[in-house]
């Protein structure tokens, strides 16, 4: 189920109505359906107590006459005899407004310019996992081989093509015994295969029926870029747009320990200034300055989610972060063996940040006196 979908419910549960169980799951794992939940909760409870502060008003006698204009009926029943406010009742009706906005917002988000469709798909036993297609790399697929009822299934997905919002799939799938050779499905040249292709739009679910194994679901949304890493529940656990995050991060020298940031940061730290750079100061080894802009003496350095690696003075450096580092393939990296900073003792290693400073020739330097 998705947040539009979940959206009625909402309101139903602030209602004190009972809801159906898939909308029930879905909420109370979302955070943006408990955020709206919250504020549905709220604005409630501010114009009970606005009607609670204002003296009740004589009950006028009702008309029951048919309105040609039920809409401007209840604007006019509300404006004159409801006990509350009127500047309450008028924040109500403008709240309704805007939330029926919010709605269509949140509906048109799955119709949207994004280039990658986040495919999430269900069988008979659960959901199976979610993965990013790519409108723009028609190559990629993704995979799944496993365990379903009776069956061993062996499923594959791909993009053909995309028109307006909707994308042309290419869907595999075969049963299999265990400990057979599938290569020639993964290679899509494989004879018995089952190859279906349909039309998806993201937002809406998409029922393939695989015999032998039952009911695939796919469900979907639109993304501006392939995520890094996905959670069970469709997380995306990518940095943001030029963002560069550090998390308990260890340096390699030549596969061997060189330095344990483990206790210098607290959960995670980010930037996304491109005149900023992290600092990783060790005692034995100097000052690593990382930055996403080229510095004067650094090297360029590879990324891979949660891997940094570089060569520099002859040796090869790797950090292993706790978090994916940065959407981007690189960084640069200054290493300053012979920084010393002050009031450091042992084998102490510290995190911090370092302003940069742009030079004439279009390259960084470290500003003097902006590092913390």
């Amino acid at each position: 189920m998705t947040c539009v979908e979940a959206a009625e419910f909402v309101s139903a549960l602030c209602d004190g109505e009972l809801i159906p169980p898939a909308a029930a799951e879905h909420i109370g794992s979302c955070d943006h359906c408990q955020a709206r939940l919250r504020d549905f909760l709220a604005l409630g409870a501010e114009l009970r107590l606005a009607a609670s502060l204002e003296q009740p008003a004589p009950v006028t006698p009702s008309n029951w006459e048919r309105s040609r204009n039920p809409f401007k009926s209840f604007l006019q029943k509300g404006w004159k005899t409801m006990r509350i406010p009127r500047l309450a009742f008028a924040a109500m009706i403008a709240g309704i407004v805007v939330l029926g906005s919010t709605l269509v917002v949140i509906k048109v988000g799955a119709h949207s310019t994004g280039t990658v469709v986040l495919l999430s798909t269900a069988g008979p036993n659960g959901p199976l996992g979610d993965c990013p297609l790519s409108t723009h790399d028609t190559k990629g697929a993704c995979d799944w081989y496993g365990k379903m009822g009776s069956q061993n299934l062996a499923y594959r997905v791909r993009v053909i093509s995309r028109e307006g919002d909707r994308v042309r799939l290419a869907i595999r799938t075969r049963t299999y015994s265990r400990g057979e050779d599938l290569s020639s499905f993964t290679q899509e040249a494989d004879p018995a295969t089952k190859v279906t292709e349909v039309w998806f739009e993201p937002g809406e679910p998409l029922k393939l029926d695989v015999t032998d194994v039952g009911t695939l679901t796919l469900t979907g949304t639109w993304m501006d870029h392939v995520p890094i890493l996905t959670g069970l529940h469709g997380q995306d656990l990518s940095p943001g747009l030029g963002e560069v995050r550090f998390a308990s991060p260890l340096l390699l020298k030549d596969n061997k320990l060189a330095g344990d940031l483990v206790g210098s940061i607290g959960g995670v730290f980010s930037w996304d200034n491109r005149d900023v750079a992290g600092a990783i100061y060790l005692r034995d080894q100097g000052r690593f300055l990382f930055a996403q802009v080229p510095m004067k003496g650094a090297v360029e350095a590879h990324v891979a989610m949660s891997r940094i690696t570089f060569e520099e003075g002859g040796h090869a450096w790797v950090v292993v972060n706790g978090t994916p580092v940065t959407r981007e393939g690189h960084l640069w990296v200054l290493h300053e063996a012979d920084f010393k900073t002050k009031g450091q003792s042992g084998d102490s290693a510290t995190f911090g940040t370092q302003r940069l400073t742009e030079t004439a020739t279009g390259e960084w330097v470290p500003a003097e006196g902006a590092s913390k």
